[in-house]
């Protein structure tokens, strides 16, 4: 099963310090984190950023005209979960009759998303999934315990060494 998502924004993971895309359900009541490279993030934020100044210039882009022209148009956009712990998306263009699957990469799903307001269609193990890795995975814990002894020591004011008893 797919459920409807809207991407709701993008954010910086202070742990790991990677790009997160936050998806959050219609009804709001589910938020979904996806982890993405730093390439991907940068790729989504040049992408955006081209398109839009390509919008102020009155231009349309190739994947625009090229899908006018063959009288097709994108349907949605499905992000699934895979047995490998990898994420596949996918996106779907039609016409009257046919009904295309292009696989992409995530970054460029998104990119689609954001461009074309396409449904975002995410499947339920792959929400599943995500929210657990979210919680409960033992390399972020981990890492999150190391990183907050890390800054705290690295925050440390000498002035303060002898205030505290032994």
């Amino acid at each position: 099963m797919y459920q409807e998502m809207t991407i709701f924004g993008f954010t910086l993971d202070s742990v790991s310090r990677r790009p997160v895309v936050l998806l959050k359900s219609l009804d709001g009541s589910t938020t979904v984190p996806l982890w993405i490279t730093v390439p991907e993030g940068v790729s989504i934020a040049a992408d955006l950023i081209s398109r839009d100044l390509a919008g102020q210039e009155g231009r349309t882009d190739f994947l625009t005209l090229f899908m006018k022209r063959l009288g097709m148009r994108i349907s949605r956009v499905t992000v699934d979960h895979l047995e490998s712990s990898s994420i596949a998306a996918a996106v779907w263009v039609e016409d009257a009759t046919t009904q295309i699957r292009i696989d992409v990469s995530l970054s460029e799903a998104l990119n689609v998303v954001l461009t074309y307001k396409a449904s975002l269609m995410i499947s339920d193990e792959l929400a599943e999934w995500a929210t657990r890795y979210a919680l409960h995975d033992e390399a972020v814990v981990s890492e999150s315990n190391e990183r907050r002894y890390a800054d705290f020591l690295e925050n440390l004011d000498p002035s303060q060494m002898g205030k505290y008893p032994m």
